[in-house]
């Protein structure tokens, strides 16, 4: 028989940790980013000025300049091209930086008192607060009725740029429910003929629809020629800054550059 001293057992005793009750345990605390930005900061009317692809860095061009109106916790989403209101709701900032704006999410990546730049999955904007939007000055530039004279002759290299049409001036029962009425044009480049090509938004029946064009200009004329429809009008005046054309007497578009 063997007969084991329990001197003989090693003593493991000492090398094991117990941990007493009622010690406190030592935890990793995660502290939680601060919001960069307040809601607060947005109050205001702001639109939009420049517009970059996140993917390649570089500008893009655009004509339907996002405007946000913002009131404390709620805010206004327009289009300035087609002016319809596209969204209307709630407005907060989570940390740090995410702007949720009537249901769309923005990282904000910059932001002061004058100048907004906010960036989605595609596109990077600039925006800058306004105290007037370009389309409620465009209102208080209206041209008066009897300044429309006679049609003027002008070159199609005046007419190119991105035209947001502010107005029209129709007479009563001159526009009826199919008549095709311009939102936009857009003149991009124009050839040794003298012939331009661009785009025309326009709706019909509450429809918005957009198209390739050809415009030509002939005796105080313009002539804009689609796929599938055509227009002629009136040039009564062009200078670069301001674009009024149509029919005197029936409907007359008035336009600003963008």
């Amino acid at each position: 028989m063997i007969i084991l001293s329990l001197s003989c057992l090693p003593f493991v005793s000492s090398a094991q940790k117990v941990k007493r009750k009622g010690e406190p345990v030592k935890r990793e605390l995660k502290r939680e980013e601060a919001a960069r930005y307040q809601i607060s900061q947005l109050n205001g009317k702001w639109q939009e000025i420049k517009r970059e692809s996140v993917e390649s860095k570089k500008s893009v061009d655009f004509t339907d300049s996002l405007v946000m109106i913002f009131r404390d916790n709620s805010v206004t989403i327009k289009d300035i091209t087609s002016m319809r209101m596209t969204m209307n709701g709630e407005a907060e900032i989570e940390t740090p930086d995410m702007l949720y704006a009537a249901g769309d999410e923005y990282r904000i990546l910059f932001l002061d008192a004058q100048k907004l730049i906010i960036r989605d999955d595609s596109i990077t904007r600039e925006l800058e607060k306004r105290e007037t939007l370009s389309y409620e000055q465009y209102g208080k530039d209206l041209i008066r009725k009897d300044s429309i004279t006679e049609p003027v002759i002008t070159d199609m290299h005046t007419l190119k740029g991105n035209w947001f049409i502010y107005n029209r001036k129709a007479e009563p029962g001159t526009v009826g429910g199919n008549t095709a009425l311009l939102k936009s044009l857009e003149i991009n480049t124009v050839n040794d003929d003298g012939i331009a090509f661009g785009k025309v938004q326009y709706y019909v029946s509450g429809i918005t629809k957009s198209a390739d064009c050809q415009l030509v200009t002939q005796q105080g004329k313009i002539k804009i020629i689609t796929e599938r429809d055509s227009w002629t009008f009136s040039i009564y005046k062009a200078d670069g800054k301001e674009f009024i054309f149509g029919e005197k007497g029936k409907l007359v578009y008035f336009a600003k550059i963008l």
